[in-house]
């Protein structure tokens, strides 16, 4: 009895053979399992779906296009229609005798050829003071409504000239800034090119009121 009790294994016995046999051998050409490799910025980035950069213009065309007024200045007038520049004229502003009338004066504006080629004038000029520095003082000219436009061919040496009514400023007194002004800026009919025609005086910093009227250019 004693011999038979020692041959028969007991059920723990034979579960912990099988589990060592099992823990000493693999299935049949698997490797083990290796330690997964760590993902390095290539794997981790996601990929891009940025698209590549379209081609831009060159940017000297492209910084051209917006000009400066002073620089497209002949794209307005002078690109076929041979208005006058202001570099082709001169301006002076004459004062006919008897010309004051209440305390305002009726004056000429005169511009003046001095290029070697035909150009016309026609319609109003832009006027407004200025100081010693060129600074605009106070507000532009009006438009006499009642003046009539006509195109003027101003030849090498000839002139046109456009009525302007100036208002003594002293009438105003110092409530619109009494300031010494130099001269008038005179931009020509359609350009945005100007010249200065010297008059030294007295105007108004106050852009509320205006001390001139200007015409429209007329054959002399």
């Amino acid at each position: 009895m004693m011999n038979r009790f020692r041959l028969r294994p007991t059920a723990a016995a034979l579960f912990v053979g099988s589990a060592l046999l099992l823990a000493g051998c693999g299935q049949p050409g698997q490797e083990p399992d290796a330690a997964p490799a760590s993902a390095g910025p290539e794997d981790s980035a996601p990929p891009s779906s940025a698209a590549p950069a379209p081609e831009t213009e060159n940017a000297t065309e492209t910084e051209s296009a917006a000009a400066s007024p002073e620089a497209s200045s002949s794209a307005d007038a002078s690109a076929g229609d041979g208005s006058c520049s202001a570099d082709q004229l001169a301006a002076s502003i004459e004062t006919e005798p008897g010309a004051g009338a209440a305390g305002s004066v009726y004056r000429t504006l005169v511009l003046t050829n001095t290029s070697d080629s035909s150009c016309t004038l026609a319609g109003y000029p832009g006027v407004s003071y200025v100081d010693a520095k060129g600074k605009q003082v106070g507000a532009p000219a009006d438009r006499d409504s009642e003046a009539k436009t006509v195109t003027v061919t101003v030849a090498p040496g000839g002139t046109a000239a456009a009525q302007l009514r100036q208002t003594n400023a002293q009438n105003y007194g110092d409530e619109c800034g009494l300031t010494d002004v130099a001269g008038v800026k005179i931009y020509p009919p359609n350009r945005k090119d100007s010249l200065i025609a010297e008059q030294e005086t007295v105007g108004c910093s106050d852009e509320s009121v205006v001390l001139m009227t200007v015409g429209t250019f007329q054959a002399p």
